[in-house]
């Protein structure tokens, strides 16, 4: 996961949601805040896969044109294996799921 620019923070277009979830935000300002609000949608949200935090100029969310939200398979050797749609309309998790079987069964015929 890359923690990006917040897409609902307080101080913009706020979520109740986010409220009720404990991950009010306001949009960081710095790398380091940034890092801090990651933490806390990390902890709160009980994630369990590594999160990685763009820098605050955006690089990772514009080279991928991530937000709001963006799901991509990503290959050991960088080549993108899955590009889902842009969220939340094109965010389909089923999708990368089936992606992430895909490359697993590929992965297991090579070693034959």
């Amino acid at each position: 996961m890359v923690y990006i620019r917040e897409a609902h923070p307080t101080d913009g277009w706020r979520m109740e949601s986010n409220d009720r979830a404990g991950v009010a935000i306001a949009q960081p300002k710095s790398d380091a805040e940034r890092c801090s609000a990651a933490g806390v949608c990390s902890n709160v949200l009980k994630m369990t896969v590594p999160c990685l935090v763009d820098r605050i100029t955006n690089d990772a969310e514009q080279a991928f044109g991530a937000f709001p939200d963006r799901l991509y398979l990503v290959e050991a050797d960088g080549r993108v294996a899955y590009q889902g749609g842009r969220g939340p309309f094109g965010y389909h998790p089923e999708e990368l799921e089936q992606a992430i079987v895909l490359l697993e069964a590929e992965a297991t015929l090579r070693r034959f």
